[in-house]
């Protein structure tokens, strides 16, 4: 049985409409020189110090150990330092976990998704993001919602409320979100998805008021009306207002997860398999919430591993409602970074039966998109897209 050796590292970069992103993916080697597994470690910022954690996590935990023992290795990696529950460890922990997964099914002849227990389904609903102009008007935001249908689309997700408000929001912009929000609902029709964001911006008061005027258009979900840190605050919206309420992506390991399904203050999570603790952690946080009918939702601004990844998650769930996928509004070098990356075809992206993700790197793609230099957010309270 080959055995790990050591780690490598590939840094890219995109961009789509409304951002620009740089990527940090783990190529975890073993004594076999073709036999690789790829994982997802990028955080947005800070890959530097994510890289310095992945090798410290190598060398103290994996070197010469066996790539099966994934569980085992997320335990000890998870319990040894004081890094629980802290957005860089657990991005650092989730891409190894994602290479550790990848290695098995390539070592067991298998998909990812036959190792989780079997696929669902084979044909993954996904939803359109970073088509939009942000702040665009409603007539311009329209247009661009009906782009999307005409690729295939059944759903589409966007934010409103433009960027420059946080905690409240002027009477004058409430107004022009609910102008394109219903721009954007008369120009896809009653029958697509539109999925309502508010990137976490608003203190409950004005989530409520939002989203009392939205409920009309018929939102599939309202993703991060208020902060998720404060649990009573995001279960007030939810009990107020008549659309459900989705959140997670800025939620790492099943235990912020449990105590939101405990109280069910939300309707879909959306846990992110780079940044929450990798497919292991995402498969644990999903049965936590279909004990209680709670549906999941991953959040993805991944690479195409991690991307890849949650793909083979969302087979193998029951609990499964829809993914999102930016990839076609990326940079078009997206899809060649690495083959076997597939695209979306009348809204739905068909599972590779390939061993492990399916995936494999192309180097000389890569070389050709280096990472933005400055990291990839805007500063203060101006929230991304």
């Amino acid at each position: 049985m080959p055995v790990i050796k050591g780690v490598e590292f590939r840094q890219f970069s995109a961009r789509h409409h409304n951002a620009k992103r740089n990527w940090l993916v783990v190529k975890l080697n073993t004594d076999d020189p073709g036999l690789y597994g790829l994982g997802d470690a990028g955080s947005m910022t800070n890959d530097e110090e994510v890289k310095s954690l992945v090798s410290t996590f190598v060398e103290r935990f994996l070197i010469d150990k066996d790539p099966l023992d994934s569980e085992v290795h997320w335990t000890t990696i998870y319990h040894d330092g004081h890094l629980r529950g802290g957005r860089l460890g657990t991005t650092a922990l989730s891409g190894l976990d994602i290479a550790l997964w990848d290695l098995k099914g390539k070592l067991l002849n298998r998909p990812v998704s036959q190792l989780l227990g079997g696929a669902h389904r084979k044909k993954i609903r996904v939803y359109a993001n970073g088509w939009y102009t942000n702040p665009g008007t409603p007539e311009q935001n329209a247009e661009e919602a009906m782009k999307v249908v005409d690729m295939g689309y059944t759903a589409l997700k966007f934010d409103p409320f433009g960027q420059e408000n946080f905690y409240t929001i002027s009477l004058e912009e409430a107004k022009l979100a609910e102008d394109r929000m219903a721009a954007v609902r008369q120009a896809v029709g009653p029958f697509v998805d539109i999925l309502l964001e508010a990137h976490a911006k608003f203190n409950v008061m004005n989530a409520i008021q939002l989203g009392k005027r939205l409920e009309e258009y018929k939102p599939l979900f309202y993703e991060e009306p208020v902060s998720p840190e404060n649990i009573a605050e995001l279960l007030e919206v939810r009990q107020r207002v008549n659309i459900p309420i989705a959140t997670g992506e800025t939620l790492y390991t099943k235990f912020p997860f449990a105590q939101i399904v405990e109280r069910h203050a939300a309707d879909v999570l959306q846990p992110d398999v780079a940044n929450a603790g990798g497919i292991t952690e995402l498969k644990k946080i999903a049965a936590i919430a279909e004990a209680k009918h709670i549906t999941i939702a991953p959040h993805n601004i991944c690479s195409p591993v991690g991307a890849q990844a949650e793909l083979h998650l969302c087979a193998s769930i029951i609990n499964f409602e829809i993914m999102e996928y930016h990839a076609e509004f990326y940079s078009d070098h997206y899809f060649r970074l690495f083959d076997g990356f597939p695209r979306q075809k009348d809204g739905y992206v068909t599972l590779s039966d390939a061993p492990g993700l399916g995936l494999e790197i192309n180097d000389e793609e890569i070389s050709l998109h280096p990472p933005f230099e400055g990291g990839t957010n805007p500063p203060g309270l101006v929230r991304g897209i």
